[in-house]
């Protein structure tokens, strides 16, 4: 079988690590290949293009008969505006997370991707990442589940609230891994609030599931450090495991997630983080920000 010819769109900081786990899979299994970018700043687009191999293309069109699949690390509001045409095109897609700015830029995606027969996989990478995994597999059954996800300021991913841009990780394989032993929320609660942005800086949601099991979701993005940590309580009693350490010694979970797209575009299998998961994603942040309420205050500073 040919390598897959593979675009991307959108040469920012994800672009650039997509572009180098696509030049990665092509120098060790040879089963695709980098062969376009798309930027609307050719400087960024070029810079990626030198390193990692590919042409710099213009437009979307010009994607027309030159790739097989093709990558969107375009900012969240762009989503619709650029993977819908692509999809049009025939391409299977890999869409950076959020899949849209919305749930029904969502739902007319995966319209979109069942009418055109193709495959369309958001990248909620934190699915394919073995921390979290080796981090319940150590735990009996949970009674409660407890997940922080903190992280300094940066001027990346502003025109997302924190919800939609961090807690989203965790919204995503809580609820998909607990629906997988047969249970679902049943009440969720929320708090945030605005710190130093007019979006929400940090939340707090607390989901309560039909078994009884109450999770415990955190976020923040002005936090004074980085910290990805997990706290399962059960009959056995508390574990709580710093997840850092073990994303630094585990697979690269980009790398597994391409691993996993690239097959399902030969198979024509679905993926695990298909377009559906990426809608009921967005539908669990529209419930956190709900119950937050509609008025998180002002930044303070």
């Amino acid at each position: 079988m040919s390598a897959t010819r593979v675009g991307i769109i959108g040469a920012g900081p994800m672009g650039g690590l997509h572009a180098r786990t696509v030049a990665r899979r092509a120098r060790s299994d040879a089963d695709c290949v980098l062969v376009a970018l798309v930027d609307h700043h050719p400087g960024r687009a070029d810079a990626l293009a030198f390193e990692f191999g590919g042409r710099v293309l213009d437009e979307l069109e010009e994607l027309d008969g030159e790739v097989d699949a093709a990558i969107v690390c375009v900012p969240t509001s762009a989503h619709l505006a650029v993977a819908a045409p692509l999809l049009e095109l025939g391409l299977d897609l890999l869409v950076e997370k959020p899949l849209a700015a919305d749930v029904e830029g969502g739902r007319r995606l995966v319209g979109l991707a069942r009418e055109k027969d193709r495959i369309l996989q958001v990248g909620h990478i934190e699915w394919y990442n073995p921390a979290w995994r080796r981090a319940v597999a150590d735990s009996a059954p949970p009674d409660s589940i407890e997940v922080e996800r903190m992280q300094p300021r940066s001027p990346r991913g502003l025109e997302l609230d924190v919800v939609q841009d961090l807690m989203i990780h965790d919204l995503d394989w809580v609820t998909r891994w607990l629906a997988g032993q047969g249970d679902e929320i049943v009440d969720l609660d929320a708090t945030g609030r605005c710190v130093v942005n007019d979006k929400l800086d940090e939340a707090e949601a607390r989901l309560r599931f039909r078994s009884g099991r109450v999770v415990v979701l955190r976020a923040s993005r002005v936090h004074a450090e980085r910290r990805r940590c997990v706290r399962i309580e059960s009959d056995r009693g508390v574990t709580t495991t710093d997840l850092l350490p073990l994303e630094a010694a585990a697979p690269d979970a980009l790398d597994v997630q391409w691993a996993h797209f690239l097959e399902c575009v030969r198979s024509r299998k679905r993926p695990e983080a298909d377009a559906a998961i990426g809608v009921d994603a967005l539908r669990l942040v529209d419930r956190v920000r709900a119950a937050i309420g509609p008025d998180p205050g002002k930044p303070v500073a």
